[in-house]
Order: C-alpha cells, then sequence, then structure tokens
C-alpha cells in the first residue's frame, strides 16, 4: 500500500507538470453460489457452496508526451492493475471441478497478482497506430479462439487503421502457459492477426496460432505400439486457428456469427506411428442474434437466440484430432465458468459436464466429443428498473461412442438491478435436467447465486 500511495503521489505530480492524467479504478464482486449434484449422480453428488470474492486495483498514468511527428503529438500510457480472487466457506480451499478454473489464475487464494502492467505507445512514429507492450488483458474476436479471461497475458500487440477501405489491423505476440498441462514443462506461444473491414456490418479474419511445448495428452489418439490406455502423449503441439466474423446491428436486430478452422500436429513422446506425428483438423461455428421488440408506451422486450458447436473427434481416424479445441477459448470469470447456460456453461468445445478427472479435456462424460448448444431466451420490459432474464438451452454431444446424443437441458432464470453503470445487484437460478449420456437416470441439478458488483 505505501508503494501504491507513492506512486499516486508520483503520478500526481508529474499530472500537474506535464499535462497526463491520473487514473484510479477500482472494482469489487462478491458473490455467494449454491451447486447440488456437480457429478450429475445420485450416489456421488458433489455440492458446493461458498462466496467468491474478485477484486481489482488498477492505477494509470495517460497521455504522458513524448515527442511531435507530423504536427500530432505521440503519447505513451503507464498502467498496472492487481485483482485478487478467493473463495471462503467451501470445504476446501477451490474444490473440485473449481479447481481446473483456478489453475487458469496465478493465484485464487486472494492474493492480489498482477493482472496488468504495461506500456502503451498512441501514435507510433506518427502513424495511426497503437502498440502496448508488457501484460494486457486481450480478446481474439468473439473470444472463440483466445481471450485471457481476467488473467492477463504477457507480450506486445499493436492496433492501427490502413489506407484501404477504412480497414484495422492488429497483431499480437504473446508467451504464457497452458493451464491444462499443469505437471512437466509447460510453455505455450501464441501469435496472430485479426483485420477488420467494415462495411454493412463488420468482417474480421482472426488468425491464432499456438506453439504449445508441454507434456500433454490427445485423447482418442491409438496407434500401434502407443503405451497410452486413453490417448497418445506428446512433448510438443502447433495448432493453428482461422476464423470469420460478421456483426451487424440493423434496427432492431443484433448479430454477431464466428466460423472457425482448426489444423496443426502434434509430435508424440517415445515410439511414434507412420507419418511420425498427430494432425489436428477440427472446426466449429458461434451465432448469437438478438432482437429488440416495442410493445406498450415505451417500453421494449428483447428476444435472442444462440447456436454454437464444435466438432468431435473421429474414432475412425485414429491419428487424427477432430476436436476443436483451442488452449486459451473465452471460459472462465474468476472462479466460475461462463458460456451458454449459468451451471452447464457450455462452449464450443468443453462444459461442466460431470467428469472432472484428467480422462478428458472437456470436461464430459468418457465417448463425447464436441459439442452442440442450441438455446433462446427473454427478458421483457424493464418494471421499476428490475429487469428480469428468462433462458432455455439444449445440449448435445457432437460424437459419443454409443447411445443418446443429449447432455441435457437448461432453464435460467435471473433478476437483474442495475443503477447506472456502477452498482448491480442480481440473483439467478439454474435448473438442469441430464440427459441420458450425462446420466442414465437424468438427475436434476442446480445451481443459486446471489451477486452484488462495484466498479468506479
Amino acid at each position: 500500500m505505501r508503494l501504491l500511495s507513492l506512486a499516486a503521489l508520483l503520478a500526481a505530480g508529474f499530472s500537474s507538470a506535464h499535462a497526463a492524467s491520473l487514473d484510479v479504478t477500482a472494482a469489487y464482486k462478491m458473490k455467494a453460489a449454491s451447486y447440488s449434484n456437480l457429478h450429475y449422480n445420485t450416489g456421488d453428488k458433489n455440492s458446493h457452496s461458498f462466496i467468491t470474492n474478485d477484486a481489482r486495483l488498477g492505477i494509470a498514468v495517460r497521455k504522458i508526451p513524448l515527442e511531435q511527428r507530423g504536427g500530432e503529438d505521440v503519447t505513451m500510457d503507464l498502467g498496472i492493475v492487481l485483482r485478487a480472487i478467493g473463495v471462503s466457506g467451501s470445504t476446501a480451499a477451490v474444490a473440485s471441478p473449481f479447481d481446473r478454473i483456478a489453475a487458469y489464475y496465478p493465484s485464487s487464494n486472494l492474493t492480489p497478482f498482477i493482472e496488468n502492467a504495461y506500456l502503451k505507445v498512441h501514435r507510433l512514429w506518427g502513424y495511426p497506430w497503437e502498440a502496448t507492450f508488457g501484460r494486457q488483458n486481450y480478446r481474439l474476436g468473439s473470444g472463440l479462439l483466445l481471450d485471457d479471461d481476467g488473467a492477463g497475458l504477457t507480450g506486445a500487440s499493436a492496433r492501427g487503421e490502413l489506407p484501404w477501405w477504412n480497414m484495422k489491423l492488429e497483431g499480437f505476440l504473446f508467451n504464457d502457459r497452458n493451464p491444462m498441462n499443469a505437471t512437466g514443462p509447460n510453455s505455450l506461444d501464441l501469435a496472430g492477426l485479426s483485420v477488420d473491414l467494415p462495411g454493412e456490418g463488420v468482417w474480421q479474419l482472426n488468425q491464432l496460432f499456438e506453439r504449445d511445448r508441454g507434456n500433454q495428452t490427445v485423447y482418442g489418439c491409438s496407434y500401434p505400439g502407443n503405451p497410452q490406455a486413453n490417448g497418445c502423449l506428446v512433448s510438443k503441439a502447433v495448432r493453428s486457428f482461422t476464423s470469420l466474423r460478421y456483426q451487424i446491428s440493423y434496427g432492431p436486430m443484433v448479430f454477431d456469427g464466428e466460423a472457425a478452422l482448426q489444423k496443426g500436429y502434434a509430435t508424440p513422446t517415445g515410439l511414434t506411428p507412420s507419418g511420425n506425428h498427430i494432425t489436428y483438423n477440427g472446426n466449429a461455428e458461434v451465432v448469437r442474434m438478438k432482437w429488440k421488440q416495442a410493445l406498450w408506451k415505451t417500453a421494449e422486450g428483447i428476444a435472442r437466440m444462440s447456436v454454437a458447436r464444435g466438432s468431435g473427434d473421429n474414432p475412425d481416424t485414429a491419428t487424427t484430432d477432430e476436436a476443436f479445441f483451442p488452449s486459451r477459448g473465452h471460459r472462465y470469470n474468476g472462479l466460475e465458468r461462463v458460456g451458454f447456460g449459468e451451471l452447464f456453461a457450455a462452449t464450443a468445445y468443453d462444459a461442466f459436464g460431470g467428469n472432472y478427472s484428467t480422462t478428458t479435456a472437456n470436461g464430459m462424460r468418457n465417448g463425447a466429443s464436441g459439442l452442440l448448444v442450441v438455446g433462446a431466451g427473454y427478458t421483457p420490459p424493464a418494471y421499476k428498473s428490475l429487469t428480469l432474464d428468462i433462458d432455455f438451452f439444449l445440449y448435445q454431444a457432437e460424437r459419443i461412442s454409443a447411445g443418446s446424443r443429449t447432455l441435457g437441458t437448461e432453464w435460467d432464470v435471473r433478476l437483474r438491478y442495475p443503477i447506472r453503470d456502477q452498482l448491480s445487484i442480481s440473483a439467478a437460478m439454474a435448473y438442469f435436467r441430464a440427459g441420458k449420456f450425462t446420466d442414465a437416470g437424468r438427475s436434476i441439478a442446480r445451481k443459486y447465486s446471489f451477486e452484488v458488483s462495484g466498479r468506479f
């Protein structure tokens, strides 16, 4: 705290002398959550209740003048954001399956970690470009391929305007770790670019390259002499993801869709199959639509639909993995999953699926690969600032070993009370009924939560 106070005083003095500005931001979220039957098994329910804490404190000195180029000021921002997340009231520090989420963050016991520590240069070399160096938040496209989820990524990114058709170009290079690989060497390089082409809507082309230098299992893989029982152990993986995204807001309609392809290869340890490597060949699609409809007087209701699909692994191709699975796609917020559904919280490639051991990467039962999600919801006009959201989701596996493909269905109800853009109070309930593949007895799982969040 003394160091932060000293930094604030120095920044304030610098601000008054050089026309820079000091920004101080703070945010806190407390959420009480109760989960029942997270294993979707009446004989082993795995129920948990706890309170999560999520706090942020940020200090940034902005518009520090550097020089003039072409009549324009070149300026710099310096910033640091500390974040602390943790739970209280649980029987374990971070119980399963939340330990998978905790592994994503540098710390999960309310000890602050550095989420951001960066410098940002505006109008670099006098051109309409800005470059950021250091630990920073970053999302590629809709987050289907890459999102730091509030953990921060260390590296560099740059964004600027191109001289043709109002196009914008963005590039990045980060080095981090793959939280799915908890043991052994772990180094994950992330590089790529994004091109925006505005028109009637915005077309966005995204490219991501992953070089994963850590021991890991490619599930569903097999070849003669392979010592692994449930897949192939590899020491390095190179994955390439290419996506095309389209966004448009036209009158009462909002549309956001993204389709992606995955390619790449992995190097097995020990004995190698014919061809000396294992290949990746997956695909995924995510579509979100929203309509705003006037009902009476000035009241307005909102209807929405969503569809997400990620390819699953074909068991007939022994050394090709068709399961779409980026290492750092968007799926966490603090110590909870986010996705399609409040409880099952599915993405196009993983979910709170009932299997939280290391025998699957997607969290679902053995034999299920890939996901298909269809959702629909409605928000009626607010009453005295109270807003009600009602959503329904159907979950299916894209590929299964045998039997029904249905993983389950879920109803979500949320009541929100926002005050301006700074304080929000909400309560939510999720009711999940397991499909036959998840649980032959079709057991019920529930989630109840109460959340208060504020920011400055």
